[in-house]
C-alpha cells in the first residue's frame, strides 16, 4: 500500500448499473441524548435544524452542514426504557440513506439478486416511501424515493 499523497482517480462510471439512480441522502445516528447531540453539530459545527418529527415516541431530526444541502444527519433519538424497540438499545451509527428515483424499481433490482427487503414503508412525514436492507455484516442500508 502506497501511503504518498495522491488525487483519488475515479474508475469509469457503471452508466448500465440498475442503481446508477443511487445519490448518497444521509447517515443516521440513533441517541439516548437527543438535543444534546443535535446541539454539539449546531455548536461546533455550524450544522442547521432542516426537519424535526416524531415517529410513534422516537424524536426525529434532519441536520445539514453549513452550506450543503445534499447531504443530511438523521437524528434518532431514542428511550433507554422503550418497550417497542429492541431490548439492547443501541446508540451510534444506525445507516445509511441513498435516494433513487423510483423506489419500486430498486426493489426490483435488489430481489433479483436474491437481496431481502427488511421493511418498506410511505414516510409522509418526508414526503418519501423507504426501504431498508441489511449487508452481510449487518450493516443497515436504506433506499428512499420521493411518495408518488
Amino acid at each position: 500500500m502506497n501511503n504518498s499523497t495522491e488525487q483519488i482517480n475515479f474508475p469509469e462510471k457503471k452508466e448500465n448499473s440498475a442503481f446508477q439512480d443511487m445519490k448518497g441522502w444521509h447517515i443516521a445516528i440513533r441517541t439516548t441524548k437527543y438535543e444534546e447531540l443535535i446541539n454539539w453539530y449546531l455548536e461546533n459545527l455550524d450544522f442547521r435544524i432542516v426537519k424535526e418529527f416524531t415517529s410513534g415516541e422516537m424524536k426525529l431530526a434532519l441536520i445539514a452542514p453549513p452550506t450543503d444541502n445534499s447531504f443530511l444527519i438523521e437524528v434518532l433519538g431514542v428511550n433507554e426504557n422503550n418497550d417497542s424497540e429492541r431490548v439492547d438499545v443501541k446508540t451510534g451509527y444506525h445507516h445509511l440513506c441513498f435516494n433513487v428515483d423510483d423506489l419500486d424499481k430498486t426493489i426490483v433490482a435488489l430481489k433479483e439478486r436474491n437481496i431481502v427487503i427488511d421493511r418498506s414503508f410511505d414516510a409522509p412525514a418526508i414526503g418519501k416511501k423507504v426501504a431498508f436492507i441489511s449487508d452481510p455484516f449487518g450493516n443497515i442500508i436504506e433506499f428512499a424515493a420521493i411518495a408518488k
